[in-house]
């Protein structure tokens, strides 16, 4: 859980929530956008730890890994104790990076404050999504400029797949899903609690995103301007999140590697 609410703070999916909500139809959009999430989420979470449990050939291996004394359980030990040295390495060279960027920015920040805009760091894809639509592409263009005017036409009609579609693809990352398995699989706990223990990590993971959902039903303007200052904090302090989840990750699983040993 602990985790789960660190993963909550993802500036990127802060920032396309906040996008969503400047579309019509906010609170559709934003609801599609919570489903598609939800729904990756589960699936590349649940899919494996089931597969681990009901299928006959893993099944030994899943009692090995919860049984302290086989070779397999020690070699999950070596992992997740290998894992949480790699992600606690990813914190400190994150921190060393961090403090030598500081030091070679602070000259040249003085000179060239002025020339900084607020379009410097919006991506190319969301720039021209939100321009809105172009002039109709010609018989000769390509195909994928006509998709892209097509999507640029649904993005400012506020069509509903354009944000189940964003969701689908802002589900929790590949070592984020690692983590989590790592620690719910060798817990030795029942396939009820492991399911549960997952969609609980995924509940939490979109706790913001559901608190915004709920918000902005009760008071939208003052949900709007709330959650546009949470999505600055988090993008001027995202290395900050980075270095806590990946502390939190490393010394969650050194303790379940060292304390199952």
């Amino acid at each position: 859980m602990v985790l789960a609410l660190l993963a909550a703070l993802n500036p990127v999916r802060l920032g396309l929530a906040l996008l969503l909500i400047s579309r019509p139809r906010p609170v559709q959009n934003l609801l599609a956008f919570w489903g598609g999430c939800l729904t990756a989420s589960i699936a590349v979470l649940l899919i494996p730890l089931v597969a681990l449990h009901v299928t006959p050939m893993l099944r030994p291996l899943v009692q090995n890994l919860a049984s302290p004394t086989t070779v397999a359980s020690s070699t999950v030990r070596h992992i997740q104790i290998g894992t949480g040295v790699f992600a606690l390495s990813i914190a400190a060279l994150t921190i060393v990076r961090s403090f030598a960027r500081r030091r070679t920015d602070l000259p040249t920040k003085r000179g060239n404050t002025a020339t900084l805009t607020a379009d410097s760091n919006t991506p190319a894809v969301v720039k021209r999504l939100l321009d809105g639509p172009q002039d109709a592409p010609t018989e000769g263009e390509s195909a994928i400029r006509r998709l892209s005017a097509r999507a640029r036409n649904a993005w400012a009609n506020g069509a509903l797949w354009i944000a189940l579609v964003i969701g689908l693809g802002s589900g929790p990352s590949p070592d984020g899903v690692l983590y989590v398995l790592a620690i719910i699989v060798p817990s030795g706990a029942a396939v009820g609690t492991q399911v549960s223990a997952a969609i609980a990590f995924v509940v939490g993971m979109l706790l913001v995103v559901e608190i915004m959902l709920v918000c902005y039903l009760a008071a939208p303007a003052k949900t709007h301007a709330v959650v546009g200052l949470l999505h600055d904090w988090v993008l001027a302090h995202r290395r900050q999140v980075l270095i806590a989840v990946c502390t939190v990750a490393g010394i969650s699983l050194m303790a379940q590697g060292m304390r199952s040993g």
